[in-house]
């Protein structure tokens, strides 16, 4: 056979086989080893044994013939291994094995095999196998060696998987859904086994495709805020859009995810959604989402709370809402010891420095503008409070971002090269 066959993967059950392994030495004991585990009848042929195979002789776990190997020793074999030490007698057995089509697998002699065996990690959950196609052995193993160090992750994912088949979007009934901050990543487990069996997705544009795209493709898609065009009375109908949607898709007989940016019930009108749904008599759920500044603050390197510098974290919606009358936050009351996280503030960036410093807020409070927070395009801004307006106009920021004021922004040590600060600007102008 040539060793440049394209091997099937398959996982074979040899449960009562009969399993004929000639040799019996070291590489032969590996393999009757992993024929018991596995219930399958072993027949060794060898002029002699090594001391484990001696074992199981004597314990009688499998039969021994004493010799030299002969064709005859084929007669009733479902599974073949040569594991001697002589090339000539590997090749007899693969010869005679596939003459009689028997599968057959020669100890390091690919191109002798109508098998192979790939590098295993073997779990009471699962089984890996990793395989080269027996051209290289040595990566296949390393391969294996990188799994078992990274066991914990692969037994997470399986739990993921075991509980995503449990979670299913119900008929007629509305999910308020949080997608956190943008990467897929983080997702909360419920969060995309629902989506993933969603008959109808109302999202908006701060959404990732690669989140939208978790949703099957039959599912009906509807996007009713678009970027730049959220502010205002526009705002509103929009909101009285998906108010509309989400009821008729639900009465229809869907099973309908709202999907919000972040958490839905941190400045994402989940609970306008939810008060809604309940007057019209809909089912609904809300699952919570990673919101945006845990994700962001996460990404930079920023403790919202840290003991000694800050003790206490606020979350501010940095714009009001449309025809509200006066400010809703009342700046000067604003702990100044505790860290700040300001929402939607990139529009108002230069009114609400004015107004920290307006506060007594220190000039020199440090502070960081995340944006796109965990994804690819993530941005960090950081700096002092005097020189937050003139840093975010100059570096042109962009929404989605988070501005992150308090002692406990550069409580860690943050220099990365995607990092803009206050000397990296000074040298940029």
């Amino acid at each position: 056979m040539s060793g440049s066959v394209e091997y099937l993967p398959l996982f074979h059950d040899v449960r009562g086989a009969n399993a004929l392994v000639v040799g019996g030495g070291t590489v032969a004991s590996r393999k009757i080893r992993a024929l018991l585990s596995r219930g399958a009848v072993v027949t060794v042929v060898a002029k002699e044994f090594s001391r484990p195979v001696a074992e199981w002789i004597r314990r009688g776990d499998l039969r021994a013939i004493q010799g030299r190997f002969s064709p005859g020793h084929l007669d009733g074999a479902a599974l073949v291994f040569a594991a001697t030490d002589d090339r000539r007698v590997n090749a007899e057995v693969s010869r005679e094995a596939i003459r009689r089509n028997i599968p057959v697998n020669v100890a390091d002699a690919p191109e002798l095999c109508s098998f192979i065996l790939p590098a295993v990690l073997q779990e009471e959950e699962f089984t890996l196998a990793v395989s080269t196609g027996g051209k290289n052995p040595g990566a296949a193993r390393s391969l294996r060696e990188f799994l078992e160090q990274n066991r914990e992750e692969i037994s997470v994912r399986l739990e993921r998987g075991r509980r995503r088949k449990r979670i299913a979007a119900r008929k007629g009934k509305v999910y308020i859904v949080g997608a956190g901050p943008g990467d897929p990543d983080l997702l909360t487990v419920r969060a995309l086994g629902l989506l993933r069996s969603a008959d109808a997705v109302v999202y908006d544009y701060l959404v990732p495709e690669e989140i939208l795209s978790l949703a099957p493709s039959k599912a009906l898609k509807l996007c009713y805020a678009r970027k730049g065009k959220t502010s205002g009375h526009g705002a509103a109908l929009k909101q009285i859009a998906i108010h509309e949607a989400t009821v008729r898709l639900a009465r229809e007989g869907r099973s309908v995810v709202r999907l919000k940016s972040g958490d839905s019930l941190v400045f994402g009108r989940g609970g306008e959604e939810a008060e809604h749904l309940a007057r019209e008599g809909v089912e609904f759920e809300i699952v919570p989402g990673i919101t945006a500044a845990i994700g962001c603050a996460a990404a930079a390197r920023i403790p919202l709370t840290h003991r000694g510098v800050s003790s206490s974290v606020t979350f501010i919606a940095g714009h009001e809402a449309f025809g509200k009358e006066g400010g809703a936050v009342e700046w000067d009351r604003l702990p100044k010891d505790g860290t700040l996280a300001v929402y939607m503030g990139v529009s108002r960036v230069e009114a609400i420095a004015r107004e920290l410093g307006n506060a007594g807020f220190a000039p020199n409070t440090p502070f960081a503008v995340v944006e796109n927070g965990t994804r690819p395009a993530q941005r960090v801004l950081r700096g002092i409070l005097a020189n937050l307006a003139h840093i975010a106009n100059e570096q042109a920021i962009r929404s989605p971002a988070v501005l992150f004021v308090g002692r406990s922004v550069d409580a860690v040590p943050y220099e990365t090269v995607q990092e803009m600060t206050d000397e990296l600007f000074a040298q940029s102008v």
